[in-house]
């Protein structure tokens, strides 16, 4: 059985994000936190390698402190190289560097106080077998830089200091490796490896398992001494020892060149896990020129002796374009093989693939199968994404049990998304006894790791918490924090908290600013909103070509009131040029969906033939579905259309019901209608005094009708004192109006 050394040095990539990288990282967080410091640096590795500089910060401290990885100080001060020339956070750079300088100050101390150094360095690994085969120091099937040996002490407590100390003695060193590794172009041929500064036995007196004995002593220059003349005789696991040697400079300095040139060596030999690695190094650049091809050769002679890592890297390679033609049917053949070897993260991304239709069909079914084997090996996001679909029903039967519990498994693993998918499992009693209070637990729990869509129930739930301003403050905190992440449901709400004043001073601007946040993401109602505020001019400019576009995008969703102001904006030609035609289009949507002021607008149009040919019939259709909904004018309209018969039977007894239903509405006509009924006591005991107030009522909105009869009960004293000069002013409003009744009470009244 071979060593199981993971060459570090080397990168081994994890080459495919399959997650955002925020989870990522807060994944990575969490795990660092809970003590899993090598998962923790799997996962800043991944991204690390991306060019993410949060990841490579924290991949850089790792190092320094030797925790999940061995520290090294020279991939330390790599690490922060690189993030501080990504990065324009001067404070977190210098903080950084301050760290090292009280680390270098702190190792003075203690070199001072000790009599000693101690260098104890101590290597893990399964008991080598009888015969040089399978013996030889292999990378095992990590893709991050990982050791899972035991972790390497540098003889100091602080690594800190030690990366203090080992730039201080070696930064030239430093240097010219960092420079190595970027620009190296060597064309990789099996030549012998120099072997200046470097000792070893004569070639007669070598043996392999000396060196493995000597190897698992921590004695890596012996181990080194025994191998270099197999190596440069063609041993293959030989070669392959001295290039993981070289690779983690154990027993000699770290030199990818030399460890390239060994795992060519072996490679050409036929060994997949040296291909691999060598496959590499050439698509980071190190130790040889960057070159995709020549990686995407050695991965797929790797990959088809079953090498899992190669096929999973093969299948990025084919992703996205690198060293070959870009490939989704290819990608998915080469991660489904890697995932059917048991490969966690390529069953994940393979479930992902089918989900998505990426190099296949969208396979519901399948993207389950692999969710639920991702998962069985513990695989968080996995867990989570699988609750999803027995949440959805999708590739599954819909289980809300079932997915509680695997949310709350990812939940307990620290996953924000998962946590609040659990929240909410409480808070809408799904696969769970709803409880409010858990239901904040969790949600507290995601909002802590600046989970948006948790932030956003949570501001949610706070609101309706009874009102308390603290309460309300926060909500809007919470808000804020979702909707700078993007949350359209939280940037409508932080709206609408400025809009009223809720935990906030009231704003119309900010208000504004974020309904078309909103609005600009999709969101239906704060299209809505949006185009309502800019036809008002509330909290921006007045402007209604701009309110026009926004309705018609909320319109297209389905957004009733929309389609409803979108007719309104139509019929009176505002931010577009008018057309009945549309207007009926939109209020006809609109009336369909059930709208009473629709339906009753439909029924005004088809009364009064505007935008539509005239029907009395469509116009009692339509009159009839608002008044069943008690709109007020609806019934005042429709009783009109019953007190003359147009379109329906005429029956007055109905028309006076309806007539008294629609008083709140104060309808002219209607008013002037049943005041006809008092005055000449019809269907009614008649009443002056009632027939001159509603005649009053609606001669006040400047109906011509109302005039002439206000104006005719002054003239006769019916229901008030007999006055000429208020039946002349009357009749003259009504005469203006072209009242032919009126015009003939006036030249009567005033030509005696």
């Amino acid at each position: 059985m071979r060593l199981n050394i993971i060459t570090t040095a080397l990168l081994a990539v994890s080459l495919v994000a399959a997650a955002d990288n925020s989870e990522i990282m807060a994944e990575a967080k969490t795990a660092f936190e809970d003590g899993r410091h090598a998962k923790a640096v799997e996962l800043w590795q991944n991204l690390a390698m991306e060019g993410v500089t949060a990841a490579q910060f924290e991949l850089a401290k790792a190092y320094s402190l030797g925790q999940g990885v061995e520290q090294d100080p020279l991939q330390a001060s790599y690490w922060l190289e690189q993030a501080a020339s990504n990065s324009t956070d001067f404070a977190e750079i210098s903080a950084a560097k301050r760290d090292i300088e009280r680390g270098a100050e702190q190792l003075r101390t203690e070199q001072s106080a000790a009599a000693t150094p101690t260098a104890a360095v101590s290597v893990q690994a399964p008991a080598p077998a009888t015969t040089p085969t399978t013996t030889s120091a292999t990378p095992g099937p990590r893709r991050a830089a990982v050791s899972n040996t035991t972790e390497l002490r540098l003889g100091t407590s602080n690594p800190a200091a030690a990366l203090a100390v080992a730039q201080a003695g070696s930064q030239q060193q430093s240097d010219d490796n960092i420079v190595a590794e970027r620009s190296a172009d060597k064309t990789i041929v099996n030549t012998a490896v120099a072997t200046s500064g470097v000792s070893s036995v004569d070639a007669g007196s070598a043996n392999f398992n000396t060196g493995m004995r000597e190897f698992n002593r921590g004695n890596y220059g012996e181990a080194l001494a025994q191998w270099l003349p197999l190596a440069q005789n063609g041993h293959l696991d030989a070669q392959y020892n001295l290039a993981a040697l070289y690779a983690n400079g154990l027993g000699v300095a770290v030199d990818f060149t030399e460890a390239a040139n060994w795992f060519v060596a072996a490679a050409e030999q036929g060994m997949a896990g040296a291909q691999y690695h060598l496959a590499t190094l050439f698509a980071n650049g190190r130790g040889v020129g960057k070159n995709d091809t020549q990686a995407v050769y050695w991965y797929r002679q790797a990959a088809e002796q079953q090498h899992v890592l190669a096929q999973y890297n093969l299948g990025y390679m084919y992703a996205n374009g690198r060293g070959v033609k870009q490939d989704e049917s290819a990608a998915l053949n080469w991660f489904e093989k890697a995932a059917t070897q048991g490969d966690v993260d390529a069953q994940f991304i393979v479930a992902n693939r089918y989900s998505d239709g990426r190099g296949s069909a969208v396979d519901m079914t399948q993207a389950a199968r692999w969710l639920q084997l991702a998962a069985a090996q513990n695989h968080t996001r996995a867990a989570y994404q699988l609750g999803l679909l027995y949440r959805d029903g999708k590739g599954v039967s819909k289980n809300d049990d079932t997915a509680f519990k695997l949310f709350s498994r990812a939940a307990e693993q620290g996953l924000a998304a998962a946590q609040r998918e659990v929240g909410a499992s409480y808070l809408q009693g799904r696969g769970v006894r709803a409880h409010t209070g858990r239901a904040t637990e969790w949600l507290e729990q995601a909002a802590a790791q600046q989970d948006g869509d948790a932030s956003y129930y949570l501001g949610m739930l706070l609101q309706q918490s009874g009102g308390r301003q603290e309460d309300l403050r926060r909500a809007v905190e919470l808000f804020e924090l979702a909707a700078s992440q993007g949350s359209a449901n939280a940037q409508y709400q932080l709206g609408l908290c400025y809009a009223d004043g809720t935990g906030v001073a009231v704003d119309e601007q900010q208000a504004f600013k974020w309904f078309e946040a909103a609005a600009q993401q999709g969101l239906a109602i704060a299209q809505y909103t949006t185009a309502l505020r800019l036809a008002n001019g509330t909290g921006t400019a007045q402007d209604d070509a701009a309110a026009v576009s926004w309705y018609q995008q909320a319109a297209k969703q389905g957004e009733v009131f929309a389609m409803y102001n979108l007719g309104f904006m139509y019929a009176n030609g505002r931010g577009v040029a008018q057309n009945e035609q549309q207007a009926v289009y939109w209020y006809q949507k609109v009336a369909q969906s059930g709208d009473a002021d629709a339906q009753f607008n439909m029924g005004l149009r088809f009364e009064t033939g505007r935008g539509v040919k005239q029907d009395d019939q469509q116009a009692v259709y339509w009159y009839q579905l608002a008044a069943d909904q008690q709109h007020s004018r609806a019934l005042a309209h429709l009783g009109w259309l019953y007190e003359k018969g147009y379109g329906v039977s005429q029956d007055e007894a109905r028309a006076l019901a309806l007539y008294q239903r629609s008083l709140d509405a104060k309808v002219p006509r209607a008013l002037t209608a049943l005041g006809m009924f008092y005055k000449n006591g019809r269907l009614v005991k008649a009443d002056d005094k009632k027939a001159v107030a509603l005649f009053s009522e609606a001669a006040e909105q400047g109906y011509a009708m109302a005039q002439y009869n206000l104006g005719w009960m002054y003239e006769n004293g019916r229901g008030v004192g007999r006055d000429l000069i208020k039946a002349r002013d009357y009749y003259q409003l009504a005469a203006a109006q072209d009242e032919p009744l009126a015009k003939a009470q006036l030249h009567r009244l005033l030509n005696p």
